[in-house]
């Protein structure tokens, strides 16, 4: 049971003996007391995400054995995402099947506390003091948003599910044929790509400042989707679509190939070093090679070096009926065998490839994951090729590393990955080829909406619309190509949001978004650059963290709102940086 509270407030600092200010964040106490001193009962724990982990002892007891004395008095972290179980077995790990006294947890949450009486033959849990709820503010919120979503997505389903009436009534998105057309040509730049572009921003340096604390809004620990996830995969695939945009004003300005290549080249080492320079340390012994804007300028190269030579140029749509439908998908359809050759080589080497001691295929996180039976197999060929060519110089500690408790490092931005992301990017590519090619409102939004759909359904399909069944499971730390598609159906749909709000019917600016999304690339490194100084970032306790969600997520939204006043001024003085 929890309390419900706005201001996240445990009460009074002493309660019934209990210091409360010194627990922080999704912490607790718990006390024990055992009834029988001369059987020794061991206390373990996994974390709720932990699929088909065994449990391991507590860290937090001093004793090497984790043996449970009378008055034992322990702050439980990480509540509510570890269950404990209770034991006479001297075991290391203790197995799901081994024989236990009890099982709790599930019900413990931020600054509760707990006493747990143990007998020879069984536990009995009493709470001390509730638990304050951590997501009351936030579920209500997100509720509301929900609601508002809910409403447009039974809109689209009516848009896309009666095709032949969204053609009949065409009208009802414009005045008339000539006037849509004026209005579309007369635009030079698409709001609704700048404002997609500052949400992804905004929501990531929101994410990378912490999102507040709150498991739902943070990465998932392997498979799965969270609220963080959405965010960097946004931003590659925005960058898809503007690729063929930018290639298209350098063709009309005559510019040759070997000019273009060369200035496509040249980004793409820009970016790459700025990532560098961002994220990598330096100790140049395990200096991280790969990260988020090394990605970046990987796929942004092969991606535009695959448009420029592949991609038709001369964009009228087909006479024919179907040619006419589908034109879009011709002038690009060299550009997508060679993606997909792309894709058959990663799928190859992912199912093919396996590190010693590890099954081919495998896709778990190692460590304790599956009992510990594929410990050193952390990423299966995803990691093993970082291993072997990246050795230290890659990501130490991924998240799956305090889940599951491995030893291995992995790393998300890694070698494999990138080729799905050239997939990733290369499907942006397509939403920025509609475009290009289709100047009516409607005729573009029915082909957002059928991708957004047909990724969706294909995407959903390989997980089995689920977390961790399916062929291949939605996995961020994989790139894997479920991940890619389903990350495209809520770009595709996304987009059409804002294309509908800002660019047809005038609802909505864009701002404040708009503003950030004209100088993505600068906030990204300005956040990375001044992270941990005023006035960014900052904390009202000293030696500990925020001390409560709430006060955690309002710093938190205060940095991400601080880059946007930055990015309005930047708009303003009419400064714009390009790499």
């Amino acid at each position: 049971m929890t309390d419900l509270s706005w201001l996240e407030d445990y009460g009074e600092n002493d309660y019934e003996g209990y210091d409360m200010s010194i627990l922080k964040m999704d912490e607790a106490y718990l006390s024990v007391s055992a009834r029988d001193e001369g059987l020794p009962y061991r206390i373990y724990r996994k974390h709720v995400e932990c699929i088909k982990c065994p449990f391991v002892k507590l860290e937090q007891l001093s004793s090497d054995d984790s043996i449970i004395v009378d008055g034992l008095r322990i702050v439980l972290q990480k509540t509510p995402n570890n269950i404990y179980r209770i034991s006479t077995q001297d075991a290391d790990p203790l197995a799901s099947t081994d024989p236990y006294l009890c099982e709790f947890g599930e019900e413990f949450g931020e600054f509760g506390i707990y006493n747990v009486t143990v007998t020879p033959t069984g536990c009995a849990v009493d709470t001390i003091k509730n638990a304050v709820s951590i997501g009351f503010r936030l579920y209500n919120v997100i509720a509301v948003l929900s609601a508002v979503l809910t409403v447009f997505l039974i809109y689209c389903a009516l848009f896309l599910g009666v095709f032949g009436v969204v053609y009949a009534g065409k009208r009802l998105l414009r005045k008339n044929d000539a006037e849509e057309k004026k209005k579309v040509e007369a635009k030079k730049r698409v709001k609704a790509i700048d404002t997609f572009r500052g949400i992804s921003i905004v929501i990531m340096i929101f994410v990378n400042y912490g999102a507040g604390g709150y498991p739902v809004l943070e990465h998932a620990a392997w498979n799965g989707l969270h609220f963080a996830d959405l965010v960097f995969p946004w931003f590659m695939w925005i960058m898809g679509a503007c690729i063929p945009i930018s290639l298209m004003s350098s063709f009309r300005r005559q510019t040759s190939n070997k000019s273009i290549f060369f200035n496509v080249l040249k980004r793409s080492i820009k970016l790459f070093c700025l990532g560098i320079f961002l994220g990598s340390g330096s100790t140049l012994e395990c200096m991280r090679v790969f990260g988020v804007l090394q990605r970046f300028g990987i796929c942004y190269f092969v991606v535009t070096i695959v448009c420029l030579f592949l991609m038709r140029r001369d964009l009228t749509k087909s006479q024919h009926k179907i040619g006419k439908f589908l034109s879009d998908l011709i002038n690009l359809y060299k550009g997508w065998i060679a993606v997909l050759l792309i894709l058959f080589v990663y799928c190859m080497l992912l199912f093919l490839l396996a590190d010693e001691g590890c099954p081919r295929g495998y896709l778990g996180p190692g460590g304790w994951h599956d009992h510990g039976k594929y410990f050193n197999c952390t990423g299966g060929a995803t990691g093993y090729i970082d291993r072997v060519v990246l050795g230290k110089n890659m990501y130490q500690n991924p998240t799956s590393k305090e889940i599951y408790l491995g030893t291995q490092a992995f790393d998300p931005e890694g070698i494999l990955g990138c080729l799905t992301s050239i997939v990733h990017v290369f499907i942006g590519v397509q939403a920025g080829m509609i475009l290009l090619v289709y100047q009516e409102h409607s005729e573009r939004l029915i082909r957002w909406l059928s991708w957004s759909v047909v990724c969706g359904i294909i995407g959903g399909g390989l997980c089995s619309f689920s977390k961790d069944d399916g062929v291949i499971p939605v996995n961020k730390n994989l790139w894997s190509i479920s991940f890619v598609l389903v990350m495209c159906c809520f770009a595709f749909l996304l987009l059409s949001i804002c294309y509908v709000l800002i660019d047809v019917k005038s609802w909505w600016s864009g701002k404040p978004f708009l503003f950030a999304g004209m100088n993505a690339i600068l906030l990204y490194a300005g956040h990375e650059m001044t992270y941990g100084h005023l006035p960014m970032r900052w904390t009202v306790y000293c030696g500990k963290d925020h001390g409560t969600h709430l006060i955690a997520l309002f710093e938190n939204l205060w940095g991400a709102g601080f880059w946007v006043i930055v990015s309005y001024y930047w708009y303003k003085v009419n400064y714009f940086f390009a790499i």
